[in-house]
Order: C-alpha cells, then sequence, then structure tokens
C-alpha cells in the first residue's frame, strides 16, 4: 500500500508550498511472492532424469546362476567397442579433435574352438577377432553396413518374422489404422506378435555379448544398445572384458595397426 504525507516544513507561513512525500509499504509484496513461488514450485514440470532403460534377462528360473551368463559358441556374438589407436602405439587417436569409435566382432569362443588354452600366445594364434566399421546404414542405398549388418545377418530368422508382421500391421491386419483408438489396439496386437517371435526358441538367434575397453566411450554404448532394440535382439548382456579378449585385441592391433 502506498501512503501520501503532507508536510509543511514545520512552519505554518501563509502560502508557504506543502511538501508531499510518498511512503510505498512492501510488506504486502512479501506475501505475494511467496504464493507466486509456491505456484511456479506445484505448477511446474521439473527437469527429469535422463536414463537409458536396458531390459535385463531375470534369474528366477535359473537353476545354475553361475553359467546363466553363458552362451552356446555357435549363438553368441561378441562385440567388443574400443577408440582408434595412432600407428604403432596403443595411444587413443584423434580426428578434428574428436575420438573415432572402432567395433570389434567375433564369433563363439575367443579364439576359437583351436584357441581355448590358456596362454595368451594359443589365443593369438587362433585370432577370430574381426573389426567393423561402426556404420547403421549406406547413404546411397540405405542397404545395413558395419555392426548393423553383422548382426541381422545372425538374427535373419526373427528379422523375417518381424517384417512380415511389420507389412500385416500396414495392410490392417491387425485392426483398421483410421482412428486413434484403432490404431492403439493394432499396435498393442502387433507388440504382442512380435514378443512371441522374439522369444520363439525354434527360431535361430544369437546372443550378443558387449564389451568395452578402457579406451571406448559412452556413446558407442549407446549406439549398440540402439542396435540391439532396431534389429529385435532378444538377449544380450554388457560383460566385462576378458584376459583372453585383451590378448585379441592386442594381437589384433599389432598386425593391422602398424
Amino acid at each position: 500500500m502506498a501512503e501520501v504525507q503532507q508536510n509543511d516544513g514545520g512552519g505554518k507561513k501563509k502560502g508557504a508550498q506543502k511538501k508531499m512525500q510518498i511512503r510505498v509499504d512492501f510488506t504486502p509484496m512479501v506475501d505475494m511472492n511467496m504464493l507466486l513461488i509456491t505456484f511456479f514450485m506445484l505448477c511446474t514440470t521439473m527437469i527429469k532424469s535422463q536414463t537409458l532403460t536396458i531390459a535385463l534377462p531375470s534369474n528366477e528360473k535359473v537353476d545354475n546362476v553361475e553359467n546363466m551368463s553363458q552362451a552356446s559358441a555357435d549363438d553368441a556374438v561378441t562385440i567388443i567397442l574400443d577408440a582408434k589407436r595412432k600407428s604403432g602405439s596403443f595411444e587413443v587417436d584423434t580426428v578434428n579433435g574428436k575420438v573415432v569409435p572402432v567395433v570389434y566382432y567375433y564369433f563363439g569362443k575367443p579364439g576359437g574352438e583351436a584357441g581355448l588354452g590358456s596362454t595368451p600366445e594359443s589365443v593369438a594364434a587362433n585370432n577370430n577377432l574381426q573389426e567393423s566399421e561402426f556404420l547403421s546404414n549406406d547413404e546411397k542405398s540405405g542397404k545395413a553396413r558395419g555392426i548393423r549388418e553383422i548382426i541381422q545377418q545372425r538374427n535373419k530368422d526373427v528379422l523375417e518374422k518381424i517384417t512380415e508382421l511389420k507389412k500385416k500391421y500396414a495392410d490392417g491386419g491387425f485392426g483398421s489404422l483410421e482412428t486413434k483408438e484403432g490404431r492403439e489396439k493394432a499396435q498393442a496386437k502387433y507388440d504382442e506378435e512380435a514378443s512371441k517371435v522374439r522369444k520363439d526358441e525354434n527360431l535361430k538367434k544369437p546372443v550378443i555379448i558387449i564389451k568395452s575397453t578402457p579406451q571406448a566411450f559412452y556413446g558407442s554404448l549407446v549406439s549398440v544398445l540402439d542396435e540391439m532394440q532396431i534389429n529385435s535382439i532378444s538377449k544380450y548382456q554388457i560383460d566385462n572384458m576378458t584376459k583372453a579378449d585383451s590378448t585379441m585385441v592386442i594381437d589384433y592391433q599389432n598386425r593391422h595397426h602398424k
């Protein structure tokens, strides 16, 4: 509230100009500010933490917990994330100030069936490690390249079934797509059928094991996890590097990155 006070200077001289002083009381503003702060705190959406959701397998029905991370040699595909190294060195190299991601992979066991010995020499002698481009699709043809192509080749049976379901969904096989309610029901039916395909044990499916060296960066891991969702991989896990994995990476770099 504002208050106006008149001041005659202490005298009562005839014709003297009266001085007026204005005083503004800001006390009510305190209450109003508190109300505004409370209003915005209750009505404003707080920043949500951005986390990566990973669907991990359950071990409720696993009899032997020690062996639940093991996969058969025929199904196992191990992906090792790394960074480009300097020629003749193990130091990380950069291109235009940016680290270049590198991805290695091998099928089955490290060193192959013949390289299962405990010595580093036996693993390196049968090194079945291969390097792949860290690309998704070819820019011109649109066909899968790099690690995506390798994953799709190993998961071919499942992807063929998923492609059929997508075509059926687009043709209205799961219900009308003209209304929002119809699309929601059709999507629910599609998701249910796709889930059955991914869990079908009669189809040949890979088990992807993702590992990374200390030089790899977080973006590579996120990209590979995205590939798991894009290519309908039902079984995958993030694991630690073993001595055999490190031996194969070092041996590969010694032979190819000199």
